[in-house]
């Protein structure tokens, strides 16, 4: 995480240059500096970067596609970081060694995460209505926990609850992760995004995964993902399994979701 290389200041000076000619407003606000960041507490951090995103949401949705960016981060009007694709996204570590070089917290920006609501296999809280289910292993390389996840193929990402993946000792979340606000079902959520080894269980018992980033979303049982299912732990969309190319067979008369590599 050092400087800029000069193909990403050059990708950067014209954006901006190409923000001011369309006239855009100037950037408003300041990001909090990294002292500022340790002695807030967690609301007051996210009080502060939402604040700091709305005034400026034009110009970062601006900046983004003018970047041809998926992801922003941004302290005080400049772009310090994007990336092409969530792949991309630094881990908290990372994040945290950007901080403390610039002595200041980055706004991270990117579309919200949309999610298209279906039918299938888990019982919901609908008559004779189920959720498509995957056996799906998260690991940190060393601890594993493997749980049933609903398949949604109107959903592109990979969600599970922050404080369940935290209990079972795959992720810690330290002082430097930035959350964002989402919104599901009418309803707003935070979430983080950190890569980790996401797998999917087949049939023969094998697993196939890789490294995938993974949607953390805080306060799980309160969000807005278990309002159609209770009992829901995480959701599984379609770039899993485009990554994987696994082979998905959804048999709706035993309601049984077939998977081989």
């Amino acid at each position: 995480m050092g400087a800029l290389d000069e193909r990403t200041k050059q990708a950067v000076t014209l954006a901006l240059q190409l923000v001011e000619q369309h006239g855009l407003p100037k950037w408003q606000g300041e990001n909090p500096t990294w002292d500022e960041w340790q002695r807030m507490s967690e609301e007051e951090r996210q009080a502060v970067m939402d604040e700091l995103e709305q005034r400026n949401r034009v110009w970062l949705e601006r900046m983004r596609q003018t970047l041809r960016a998926y992801w922003l981060f941004v302290v005080d009007g400049q772009v310090v970081l994007h990336g092409e694709s969530p792949k991309d996204f630094p881990s908290p570590d990372d994040i945290e060694t950007l901080c403390r070089r610039l002595g200041k917290v980055p706004l991270w920006y990117e579309p919200s995460p949309t999610i298209e609501e279906g039918t299938a296999w888990q019982p919901t809280i609908y008559p004779d209505d189920a959720y498509p289910t995957l056996t799906v292993v998260f690991s940190d390389g060393g601890r594993r926990w493997e749980t049933i996840a609903d398949f949604d193929t109107g959903a592109v990402e990979v969600y599970a609850g922050a404080e369940l993946l935290e209990g079972n000792g795959i992720v810690t979340f330290p002082l430097a992760t930035l959350w964002r606000q989402g919104q599901h079902l009418g309803q707003t959520y935070r979430y983080t995004r950190i890569s980790l080894q996401v797998a999917l269980r087949l049939d023969d018992g094998t697993e196939k995964g890789m490294i995938h980033p993974v949607l953390c979303v805080r306060n799980w049982q309160q969000s807005p993902f278990v309002a159609v299912n209770p009992n829901r732990t995480a959701l599984i969309g379609r770039s899993l399994c485009l990554a994987t190319q696994a082979k998905i067979l959804l048999d709706f008369a035993r309601q049984v979701t077939s998977v081989q590599g």
